[in-house]
């Protein structure tokens, strides 16, 4: 944005509220930044000179008007062109010593600047209107009208239900922030799980944010996993109805266009701890979370990872003794409400043995 050929010495009235020596600090910061021309530079600090305040002045309004520029510059382009065609139509009309037209007598120039003030001025004012109302319009969409935390400590489960009609279901060990916009609306997922039963709103999109995803949907049920407790920065989602998005940005991948995948019901994405996403595997929506009913199946996973999904509910007392143990695959479904039961069971479907060690915990070793 530019005020071209406002004079910093004119006696014009400031317009608003705006004080006298700020009004005089905005015109030298509108000059310098279009330009100074000769004897600008040194009428300049002849100014800054003449009151220890006017330094602090012309710095409050150099960076007033370079916030203002800055706002100018993200207007629309109807009105970015508006507000340039004004000005470059002003400038015609008015002209100015910097562009050729001297100023003759020793008072001629005072009516030149005079009118190139009175038409220039009702520009600035406009740009300033213009970019505040742009400015007040984006701190008016940033301020959110509803932001909390939900978490759940070990062996806990959360339902919570929102301003906006969705609905939240917390597994064990999660925790989520909630902010919604009047624009938009976001949760961040930095540890845990949890299912999401979003209220349709095409004016409002509704983000959930996991690790290097970003899963956005409309309306639609669907699940988030993000669980770095665990070792891994992998996020996995997983659709029980509609539709969603998932945004998978590439760890240091600045610069690089993410990669897009849709989802629909039944589909299920890993995204790994670099921002790759994997190969879409169907799923029954009927297993998909189904941690809600106290129950999780596994199929071929390694005893150590099981034992560490069980640690997320509850405290089991297990411990991998050999590594050859840790790898035994398992395949079972087990009920998170009687764990017990499924660790008397191991020395039956694995070759273990548990041995009860001093501090109360049961070791897992080879069988003999």
């Amino acid at each position: 944005m530019s005020a071209g050929g406002l004079d910093a010495d004119s006696d014009d009235f400031p317009p608003g509220d705006l004080a006298p020596l700020d009004w005089a600090a905005l015109r030298w910061a509108v000059r310098l930044a279009d330009g100074p021309g000769p004897g600008d530079q040194a009428a300049f600090e002849a100014w800054l000179a003449a009151d220890a305040g006017h330094a602090d002045a012309w710095q409050r309004m150099s960076a007033d008007l370079a916030q203002v520029t800055e706002a100018c510059d993200a207007l629309p382009e109807a009105d970015r062109s508006h507000l340039r065609t004004q000005v470059i139509l002003e400038r015609a009309a008015t002209g100015s010593p910097r562009e050729g037209r001297p100023e003759t007598g020793p008072k001629a120039g005072s009516r030149s600047a005079s009118h190139r003030q009175s038409f220039l001025k009702p520009a600035l004012v406009s740009a300033v209107v213009a970019a505040g109302a742009w400015l007040g319009w984006q701190a008016w969409l940033s301020q959110p009208v509803f932001a909390e935390q939900f978490a759940t400590r070990r062996g806990e489960l959360l339902e919570a239900r929102l301003p906006d009609g969705s609905q939240l279901s917390l597994d064990t060990a999660t925790v989520t922030d909630v902010t919604l916009y009047r624009h938009r609306r976001e949760v961040h997922l930095p540890e845990g799980q949890a299912l999401f039963k979003v209220q349709g709103d095409a004016a409002r999109p509704f983000d959930v944010v996991a690790g290097n995803a970003r899963v956005t949907v409309v309306g639609t049920r669907f699940s988030v996993r993000h669980t770095p407790s665990l070792g891994s920065q992998a996020v996995e989602v997983a659709v029980l109805e509609g539709r969603v998005r998932v945004r998978a940005t590439e760890e240091g991948g600045e610069g690089r266009e993410a990669a897009v995948v849709e989802l629909g019901p039944g589909d299920r994405l890993r995204v790994d701890g670099d921002g790759r996403p994997g190969e879409i595997d169907q799923l029954p929506t009927s297993a998909m979370a189904s941690w809600r009913e106290q129950r999780l199946s596994f199929d071929d996973v390694p005893l150590a990872t099981v034992l560490a999904e069980l640690e997320r509910y509850q405290l089991t007392g297990l411990k991998i003794g050999d590594a050859a143990v840790g790898a035994l695959a398992v395949t079972a479904s087990v009920d998170l409400r009687n764990i017990a039961a499924f660790t008397r069971s191991l020395p039956l479907v694995l070759p273990v043995r548990l041995v009860r060690q001093a501090d109360g915990s049961r070791l897992l070793l080879p069988r003999t």
